[in-house]
């Protein structure tokens, strides 16, 4: 196995915290922060460039990796990529040869060559991935680390969301930022029908979050949320067919926001 680390080559904006981000057609590139709160500095994406995108990542044409660390800044790393992405996430994703790349908070990449059991990886959640024997997570300090619970089984796996994934038992497991996974079997929830990074909505109509820490919750909602109207599903944020956007914070809280521009014209979303 062998490590690369790539480092931030170019630095696009300052200050703020962001986990995620949005692209409107014309290319104005939004972040949104750990607390849920969205900012405007100033950033451009090609949208006809991008070829991947991730929950903390673009991938622009064949060399470029674009990164959003915690501060809010995004950061273009000019590297040799893979031809072709298997398989992709929130914080990772795997070239056809085998290699993975993985991000931490602050937008460094490591790149893991060698590794044989790479190129066995056939199922993808959002900071998790699986082989037919074993699950993998990847934290939030771009390490990916084998997570085992006893008498789960990959093969069980049939929804894959963010931080989240149900088995065909219908019982719901949480993924922690830190690598564990969580059984949920004693929550009580319907089959998922949308997913979205660290929320999803089920069959019974409601929505529920999930916390970095995998705790489940059934949040307070804002009064205009309307849940059958959720029409775009990013990492950490929705939006509703007029546009409205909603973002849902590190510890599962959903919250309106307002901003001037039309998100009815968003492109591209982070997932």
């Amino acid at each position: 196995m062998k490590n690369v680390l790539f480092s931030a080559l170019l630095a696009l904006s300052f200050n703020a915290f962001s986990q995620s981000y949005f692209v409107l057609e014309n290319g104005v590139t939004l972040s949104v922060d750990t607390q849920g709160y969205v900012y405007d500095f100033s950033h451009y994406t090609p949208v006809a460039r991008v070829t991947v995108k991730g929950g903390q990542y673009i991938v622009e044409d064949s060399n470029v990796i674009v990164t959003v660390d915690e501060q809010g800044s995004l950061f273009r790393k000019y590297e040799l990529l893979p031809k072709q992405v298997v398989g992709k996430g929130i914080n990772y994703f795997i070239g056809d040869n085998g290699t993975i790349y993985t991000m931490d908070t602050m937008g460094y990449v490591t790149m893991t060559e060698d590794d044989a059991k790479m190129k066995t990886v056939n199922k993808f959640g959002g900071n998790f991935f699986a082989t037919d024997d074993e699950i993998f997570v990847v934290t939030n300090d771009g390490r990916y680390v084998s997570a085992a619970l006893e008498g789960l089984k990959p093969a069980d796996i049939i929804t894959f969301g963010g931080n989240y994934f149900m088995t065909n038992r219908g019982v719901l497991y949480t993924v922690t930022s830190d690598g564990k996974i969580i059984s949920k079997k004693q929550d009580r929830v319907g089959i998922i029908v949308k997913k979205g990074g660290n929320y999803f909505v089920d069959t019974t109509g409601m929505i529920y979050t999930v916390a970095q820490d995998g705790t489940l919750k059934l949040p307070a909602m804002p009064v205009s949320l309307r849940i059958q109207a959720i029409s775009k599903l990013g990492s950490t944020y929705f939006m509703d067919g007029a546009g409205k956007l909603f973002t849902v914070d590190k510890d599962g809280n959903i919250f309106e926001r307002w901003i001037n521009y039309d998100l009815k014209t968003t492109k591209i979303i982070s997932l």
